[in-house]
């Protein structure tokens, strides 16, 4: 039983520095993350205390957690509030896509409201290369 609770530390430490090892990702911290911490619950087995290895890789998936949050928050804000920033973004979405980033959004709102692409920007989103 014990090696059982070892293995899941271990884990959960993985996941907790994977979780920090990925936050650029924005999608992942959060799946490590909480592969983290479902691995250090786990290790305590019937134990009433969680071991400090255990309580290292909980702080650590937390931290990324909250981390990814407040950056993805905070360009959100930035992109919605900032005209200058929200150029800037366009621009290189522009450059990188073919499309201004305001023309992608019009496509991801017509998307979702009718449950389709538009016809007229099918050219556009294969151009982009999806």
């Amino acid at each position: 039983m014990e090696e059982r609770n070892n293995t899941f530390t271990i884990l959960s430490l993985i996941f907790g520095i994977l979780t920090f090892l990925t936050l650029l990702t924005v999608i992942f911290p959060f799946f490590f993350g909480s592969l983290s911490i479902i691995f250090a619950i786990l290790s305590k087995g019937s134990s009433l205390k969680m071991n400090s290895l255990a309580k290292t890789a909980v702080t650590l998936s937390l931290s990324g957690i909250v981390l990814i949050t407040a950056l993805t928050g905070g360009t959100m804000y930035r992109l919605m509030t900032d005209e200058e920033y929200r150029a800037k973004v366009s621009a290189e979405f522009e450059r990188i896509n073919g499309i201004t980033l305001e023309e992608y959004m019009d496509i991801l709102e017509e998307a979702y409201k009718t449950g389709e692409i538009p016809e007229e920007w099918s050219e556009q989103i294969e151009r982009m290369g999806y």
